[in-house]
């Protein structure tokens, strides 16, 4: 069985894919329990993420995936309604903790394995080399850049600046994760002309610090014209469109599933459940609205 920060090699013909059934219905006993000898036979080749949408890790590895455009199933594990705590989860992982991807016998519970995995894994002409070779002149790089900018502590920063707005006024992020890039020559990308993983971890920070109200600080003021350049040109590439969305509606993206999913867990009475989407439409509406008129 799995655990954080580990490969992990397994002999089992079956892993829970989630809590539903592959018709999407929720399977029988939500715990997952064993299936019986009429189950399908798990596919050996089949790629499976197990991720939360606003998990900044998972975000990362999902870039990853798209810009080497991988197939992969990937199943949404929402942290506020604690489905990473469930049974059928912890079998997969008992550090409670996404993502966490599944290739045939293979559980990778660590972001930067799965990464490494994918890049050593998946190779070819029509798929995307986000690592140089380590023969190549450009390889130090990249890593170079992949480890200052991972170093950066992203819980930290999201869960303070939630837990107190007053922070977005008057902190300051620390510049040491810029200096050097600002002090390079100015690239298409980062490393040279192609795009690299380096990118992914600078686009995916970028993201989340416009998310938290940072941008004007540090890039949007002016200040850093490099920077938002490479923010433009990166919000762009298909990729992050396809797994970050539009910055400005970000929280209605994480908020409204949730409330949905949680709807069907636990249906309420029909007038109940009525005024419940209603209410959630409304809201969506007019914060779609405020949103647009403050940063558009």
């Amino acid at each position: 069985m799995a655990s954080s920060n580990h490969v992990t090699p397994t002999n089992c013909s079956w892993w829970p894919i989630s809590a539903m059934d592959e018709d999407g219905k929720v399977a029988d006993g939500e715990e997952c329990e064993e299936p019986t000898a009429e189950s399908k036979p798990f596919n050996k080749d089949r790629l499976v993420l197990y991720h939360w949408t606003q998990s900044f890790a998972s975000q990362k590895v999902r870039l990853v995936i798209h810009e080497k455009g991988l197939v992969c199933d990937e199943r949404d594990v929402s942290l506020p309604l604690q489905e990473h705590k469930e049974p059928w989860f912890m079998r997969l992982n008992l550090g409670e903790e996404v993502p966490v991807f599944l290739h045939g016998d293979t559980i990778i519970s660590d972001y930067n394995q799965i990464i490494d995995y994918m890049e050593k894994n998946f190779v070819g002409e029509t798929v995307a080399q986000l690592i140089p070779d380590p023969d190549s002149p450009l390889y130090d790089r990249v890593q170079q850049y992949r480890h200052l900018l991972d170093g950066l502590p992203m819980d930290a920063y999201t869960h303070g600046c939630i837990l107190h707005p007053e922070l977005t006024t008057d902190s300051m992020i620390p510049k040491y994760a810029t200096a050097e890039i600002r002090s390079q020559k100015c690239e298409l990308w980062l490393c040279g002309p192609e795009f690299t993983l380096a990118d992914i971890c600078l686009g995916a920070l970028l993201h989340r610090l416009k998310f938290l109200g940072l941008s004007r600080k540090y890039w949007e003021d002016g200040s850093r014209p490099n920077l938002q350049s490479f923010f433009v040109r990166v919000q762009k590439r298909y990729a992050f469109r396809k797994v970050l969305g539009d910055i400005h509606t970000t929280l209605l993206s994480a908020v409204l599933p949730n409330a949905f999913r949680m709807v069907k867990k636990k249906p309420p009475s029909f007038f109940g459940a009525s005024f419940l989407m209603g209410s959630l439409g409304g809201m969506g509406y007019f914060a779609y609205w405020y949103l647009k008129k403050k940063y558009m």
